[in-house]
């Protein structure tokens, strides 16, 4: 998804509370906060932000049966 979301938005999209989008926040997700007080979040930021905590054991378990096919 492109552009920008409320932080309700941003929980929809993600699966979870608008407290979990907060928490995350805190944690370091970027965003914009507008003058009025209003904070917009991109929902590649979100993704970005995601893809941090990914369990890279999927990626080695691709490279070593990639390297057993050719044993």
């Amino acid at each position: 998804m492109e552009g920008w979301g409320k932080v309700k938005n941003i929980a929809k999209y993600a699966g979870v509370s608008e407290r979990t989008v907060e928490d995350w926040l805190k944690m370091g997700l970027k965003y914009c906060q507008l003058p009025s007080g209003l904070r917009l979040i991109k929902f590649e930021w979100v993704d970005r932000f995601l893809e941090g905590f990914s369990d890279s054991s999927n990626q080695v378990d691709r490279i070593v049966d990639e390297v057993m096919a050719k044993v």
